[in-house]
């Protein structure tokens, strides 16, 4: 009868250690957390480029659109004013704009936005156009939607290339589908790899973007051996 009652105990605290743990994981990643809804809307709005583009096309009618995808860090839920151009849906939105309107209102605002990628144009303007407003896009430096997923499985070297070819705003989405694979027990995640992408990250964060999870996997490293 003890045994019984052991065993309805420990069966009633598990849930609640298991809770624990995953509060304290979610705590250390807090301020990492607030780039996650920026990496799975700018994944599934790249994978959306071509049906953009068909959508011109069907408009070729009338005006020209120029489609923008805002990548900025802003609370979720929240909406971003582009001046004369209107609001965007924060984190991923996007933005459909008459080609005419958007060259018209280009003030300083805007063409900050463009240049540090917090903008980006999916579609509507030709190379010259893109040339001339610093949004041609070299190779590498947006990660493509075919890319996004399969990204933790491809061989470490390519990881690190495609890494440092990323502007800073696609660096900080790769660091978080880190931050995500982790918090989900990934196996893929491991230490010295991570040491690796967080000295090159140095080069555009101080501390290096992946050292929530570093943190973390010294501290479990630490529990396990006082454990021992």
């Amino acid at each position: 009868m003890a045994d019984e009652t052991k065993k309805r105990s420990n069966a009633t605290q598990k849930p609640a250690t298991e809770q624990a743990a995953s509060e304290k994981k979610e705590k250390t990643f807090t301020a990492s957390e607030v780039e996650k809804m920026i990496a799975k809307a700018v994944a599934t709005a790249l994978a959306d480029v071509q049906q953009a583009n068909q959508t011109v096309v069907v408009k070729e009618t009338s005006e020209p659109l120029v489609t923008l995808l805002y990548m900025g860090t802003v609370a979720e839920g929240s909406t971003v004013s582009l001046g004369k151009l209107g609001d965007i849906q924060g984190r991923g939105g996007t933005r459909d704009i008459p080609k005419k309107e958007f060259f018209q209102n280009l003030n300083p605002a805007i063409l900050k936005r463009l240049k540090d990628r917090r903008l980006i144009v999916l579609s509507g303007l030709t190379d010259d156009e893109r040339e001339r407003y610093g949004v041609k896009y070299t190779d590498g430096e947006l990660l493509s939607s075919d890319v996004y997923y399969k990204l933790l499985s491809l061989d470490e070297t390519d990881i690190i290339n495609i890494f440092k070819k990323a502007c800073y705003r696609h660096k900080q989405i790769i660091s978080t589908l880190y931050i995500d694979a982790y918090m989900k027990g990934d196996n893929r995640v491991n230490q010295p790899f991570i040491q690796k992408l967080n000295e090159i990250s140095k080069a555009d964060d101080k501390d290096g973007m992946f050292k929530g999870i570093l943190k973390d996997m010294i501290a479990e490293m630490n529990d396990a051996t006082d454990g021992e």
